[in-house]
C-alpha cells in the first residue's frame, strides 16, 4: 500500500518497478518508484516473499491504495494473481513521454495552460504549473535563485542590494587575490580601513579575525557585523553581510555571491562551499536571526536559501549535488538546490538532499537523512526521513500560564546560582522578585495581561514579562511580550539579560537585530 508516510503527497506515478511481477523480494529492500508532486521515492518491501503486481508502471495511484501484494506462499500467490486481474488498471495510452499530475492538470485547466508549454522531462506537477502562472504575471522568481520559489521565505534586506554597493577598485582587489595571506595579516582595523578606502561598504564596529580574508568584487559589511580568526570569504561576484551578523572561527566560504541578513549567528568551524562553488548557480542567502551550529556543512552548487530564523544545527549538512558513476549508467546525478522556509529547524548531524525544502516550522530529527520535501509544521525523522507527525502541538492558555510562571521562577533560581543577590519571589499581587544586592536596584514582574496600571515602575530597572499587552507599556517599564515576541520600552543589563534569558527558551523579540554582550545571565 502506498501511504502519506511514504510518499507526502495526495497521490502519486508508479514511475517505475525495480523487481519483476512474481518475482522474490526481501523485507527493505526498494521494489519500485513513486513521483509525487516534490520528489522520487523508494518504496521498500514490507516482508519477504513473491510480489505480485497490482499497478503497472506509469500510472498515478491515490494514496492509500493497493499497489501490489507479497504473498508468502503459493495460494497467496494466485489469489494475488486473482486480485490483480481483476483490479488492474489499463496502462496509460500512449501519447509521448508526458505525465501530468491530477492537480497539475486542475490547475493548467483552470488558468487556460497548455501543459505542454512546460519543458521538462518526467511528471509535470502543479509546482510547475504554479511556476509558469508567475512568470506569466511577470512574478517569476529572481534568476539569481536559478527559479526556486520563495513562497514562506523571507529574503534579508541585503539580497535587494543596489548593484553599485561595495565595488572594490580593480587594481586593490586584484592586489587582494594575489596575496591574500598579507591582507589577513594586518589587524582588523586595518582590514576595515583598506577595504572602505577601495569602495567596500564597511560599516562601525566591523571585526575581522586575526588572519581572516574576505575576498570578492563587491563586499558589503554593516555595523557589528564580524568573522572570527582563520575565516576565509571568497565570492566571485558579492559578499553582504547584516548588521551584528557574526560567524566564527575556521569559517570557510565559497560560492559566486552570499547575502547574510542581520543577527546570524554561525559557530566555529562551518564551511560553505565546496564543489561546484563557481558555478553560475552557487549562492547562498541567510534570512534575518539564522543560526548555524558549529561544524556545518553547506554545499552551494545550487542556491542554497535559508529563511529568517532557522536552525542548522551542528553537524548537519545541506548537499545541492550528489557525486557518483555516469548517469548514462543509470546512476543518480542530481543537482538541485535546497529551502528552509522560515523557522524551519535541521537537528545535529542531520543531511538534508538535493532538491529538497524543509516547510514553515518544520523540525528534521537529530541524524535523519532527508531525500523529500517536509511539509510547512510537520516533524520529520529516520534514514529516509518520513514525517512522523506535528512538530507542535497548540497550547491552551492555563498551559501559557504555567509555562510562564515556571520561567519565572527558573530565572529566580538561575540568578541565585549565579552569584546575584535576590529577595524571594513573591506571588501578590503579580508574581515579581527584587534584585537586592550590588546588581540591583531591580525587578522582574510577570502579568498574564498588562493593563493600564496593572504593574508600575520602581527605583532603577522594571522588566515586565506578558501574554498580553493591553494598551501602552507602563511609563518607566520595559516589557517583553511573549507570544507576540515583541520588546517594548528601553532598559541595561537586567533587561538584556532577561532578553537573553527568554532567547535560550526559543523567544527571540522584535524589534532586533540584538545581541547579548554579558549581563546577569
Amino acid at each position: 500500500m502506498l501511504t502519506r508516510e511514504d510518499a507526502n503527497s495526495e497521490s502519486a506515478l508508479l514511475s517505475e518497478w525495480l523487481v519483476d511481477d512474481r518475482g522474490p523480494v526481501r523485507r527493505g529492500r526498494p521494489v519500485c518508484v513513486v513521483e509525487t508532486s516534490k520528489a522520487s521515492v523508494e518504496i521498500e518491501a514490507p516482508a519477504d516473499g513473491t510480489i505480485v503486481h497490482l499497478v503497472p508502471e506509469g500510472v498515478e495511484v491515490d494514496l492509500g491504495s493497493a499497489i501490489a501484494v507479497v504473498a508468502e506462499s503459493e495460494d497467496e500467490v494466485a489469489a494475488a494473481v486473482t486480485r490483480a486481474e481483476q483490479q488492474q488498471p489499463a496502462a496509460p495510452a500512449d501519447e509521448g513521454p508526458r505525465n501530468v499530475t491530477r492537480a497539475a492538470a486542475r490547475l493548467a485547466a483552470e488558468h487556460g495552460i497548455d501543459v505542454d508549454e512546460i519543458d521538462k522531462t518526467g511528471f509535470v506537477t502543479a509546482e510547475d504549473v504554479e511556476a509558469l502562472i508567475r512568470a506569466r504575471a511577470g512574478d517569476a522568481p529572481d534568476p539569481l535563485l536559478a527559479g526556486i520559489s520563495i513562497d514562506g521565505v523571507t529574503l534579508p534586506a541585503l539580497f535587494d542590494l543596489d548593484l553599485g554597493a561595495g565595488v572594490l577598485e580593480e587594481e586593490f582587489l586584484a592586489s587582494l587575490r594575489a596575496d591574500p595571506a598579507a591582507f589577513g595579516a594586518l589587524s582588523s582595523d586595518e582590514k576595515c580601513a583598506r577595504l572602505r578606502d577601495a569602495g567596500a561598504r564597511i560599516g562601525e564596529g566591523v571585526v575581522l579575525g586575526e588572519g581572516t580574508v574576505v575576498v570578492a568584487p563587491r563586499i558589503v559589511l554593516d555595523d557589528g557585523a564580524s568573522i572570527g580568526d582563520g575565516g576565509s570569504v571568497v565570492c566571485h561576484e558579492v559578499f553582504a553581510l547584516g548588521e551584528l551578523s557574526s560567524f566564527g572561527s575556521g569559517l570557510r566560504l565559497s560560492c559566486r555571491r552570499a547575502f547574510v541578513g542581520t543577527g546570524l549567528w554561525c559557530g566555529a568551524d562551518v564551511r560553505i562551499g565546496g564543489g561546484g562553488s563557481r558555478d553560475p548557480w552557487a549562492t547562498f542567502v541567510a534570512g534575518d536571526s539564522v543560526f548555524i551550529g558549529d561544524e556545518a556543512f553547506v554545499n552551494v552548487c545550487r542556491p542554497v536559501i535559508l529563511g529568517a530564523e532557522t536552525f542548522v544545527t551542528m553537524r548537519s549538512m545541506l548537499v545541492t549535488h550528489n557525486v557518483g558513476h555516469s548517469l548514462l549508467e543509470g546512476f543518480e546525478n542530481r543537482f538541485a538546490g535546497i529551502v528552509l522556509e522560515d523557522r524551519a529547524q535541521v537537528g545535529l548531524g542531520a543531511v538534508i538532499y538535493a532538491g529538497c525544502r524543509i516547510g514553515r516550522d518544520a523540525i528534521v530529527t537529530s541524524n535523519s537523512y532527508v531525500v523529500a520535501d517536509v511539509p510547512a509544521g510537520m516533524l520529520a525523522a529516520g534514514v529516509p526521513a518520513r514525517v512522523a507527525g506535528p512538530a507542535v502541538r497548540p497550547l491552551r492558555r492555563p498551559r501559557q500560564v504555567e509555562l510562564a510562571r515556571r520561567m519565572l521562577h527558573e530565572l529566580h533560581e538561575l540568578l541565585e546560582l549565579r552569584g546575584v543577590e535576590v529577595g524571594p519571589l513573591e506571588t501578590e499581587p503579580v508574581r515579581r522578585f527584587e534584585l537586592t544586592g550590588p546588581e540591583g536596584p531591580g525587578r522582574v514582574v510577570f502579568a498574564e495581561t498588562l493593563r493600564d496600571g496593572g504593574v508600575t515602575a520602581g527605583e532603577g530597572e522594571t522588566v515586565v514579562l506578558t501574554l498580553e499587552l493591553a494598551g501602552e507599556p507602563p511609563e518607566g517599564c520595559a516589557v517583553l511580550d511573549l507570544l507576540e515576541r515583541g520588546a517594548h520600552g528601553e532598559g541595561g543589563v537586567l533587561l538584556d539579560s532577561v532578553r537573553e534569558f527568554c532567547r535560550k527558551r526559543g523567544i527571540r523579540f522584535q524589534p532586533g537585530p540584538w545581541r547579548y554582550r554579558g549581563g546577569l545571565v
